[in-house]
């Protein structure tokens, strides 16, 4: 089976692999230098790419953290790293490998891998029947949303369908409320709260009490938009899911249909390497379509 070097590409972290239908290959995790200028962010893949090549690869695939145009594989905008807009990804690549490149957004990549590796079955069939309508949330350094309807990822034309974490929300945006970020403005952040509840500190729980509430208004409007067989949470802040776990279903259950809320399933990804393995099946689909 073809191998290819796969990139999941974060706002803060990027995690690097040779991927092929059997696994995942030398994972290797890198900080993103979110702050930096374009051309050194392009150096930076460029250069984590070339680490993981070898005479085995017949392929790259990247998820990035932002809107993509799939057709010319050009990263359109970053949120979380402000000077990566307009960058022609996949040309770069190619020009510089000489390998054909697939470009789609992180989460995305996620969606794919969970749906495709993660065993996520229709509850109450007595058969392992795959669930149709996948949605994939990552709560990381931003909010994002992947989706499979009818097992087939939609993206939308610039990869901006499951952008929610951009909704407008209170003072600001979803994922102000919804990521770290809510953290962070706090002057703080998730891991670090994450310990202090598990310690029996009563702010530090009120805080995720505070994120499981906002996230249970953000689930609320997909399910709305999209009505899902299940939702699956990947990201660091998804990790500290029983922190937060109560207060989700509560707000949850205050905004949503009895009907909706009822048969809901929510669970946190366990797939390693979700997003690699993804990207990996992103760009088997894509060139056998001739894109």
């Amino acid at each position: 089976m073809s191998m290819i070097v796969s990139v999941d590409l974060g706002g803060t972290k990027a995690q690097v692999a040779r991927v092929d239908e059997q696994g995942v290959y030398d994972a290797r995790r890198y900080s993103v230098p979110a702050t930096a200028t374009k051309s050194q962010v392009n150096d930076f893949i460029t250069g984590i790419v070339a680490e993981q090549l070898t005479g085995q690869c017949c392929g790259i695939a990247i998820g990035v953290p932002g809107m993509v145009d799939l057709s010319s594989g050009t990263v359109l905008e970053t949120v979380n790293i402000p000077a990566w807009q307009d960058v022609p990804l996949a040309a770069q690549l190619n020009a510089y490998f000489s390998l054909p490149v697939v470009v789609n957004n992180d989460v995305n990549c996620f969606t794919m891998g969970e749906y495709c590796y993660g065993h996520h079955y229709l509850s109450g069939t007595g058969l392992h029947t795959p669930v149709p309508n996948l949605l994939g949330v990552c709560l990381g350094t931003g909010l994002g949303a992947g989706l499979v309807f009818d097992g087939r990822l939609y993206s939308g034309r610039h990869c901006a369908a499951g952008e929610f974490g951009s909704f407008p929300y209170r003072d600001g945006i979803l994922e102000h409320y919804t990521s770290g970020q809510f953290f962070l403005k706090r002057g703080t952040n998730g891991a670090e709260q994450a310990l202090l509840a598990q310690q029996g500190d009563r702010y530090a729980q009120s805080l995720f009490d505070e994120f499981g509430s906002h996230l249970g208004y953000a689930l609320a409007q997909t399910l709305l938009a999209f009505d899902p067989d299940k939702i699956v949470l990947g990201g660091s802040v998804s990790q500290s899911y029983d922190l937060f776990e109560r207060a989700m279903w509560q707000s949850l259950a205050r905004q949503t249909h009895p009907a909706l809320f009822k048969r809901l399933e929510i669970a946190v990804g366990t797939l390693e390497h979700a997003a690699l393995r993804g990207a990996y099946k992103l760009f088997q689909q894509q060139l056998s379509e001739g894109i």
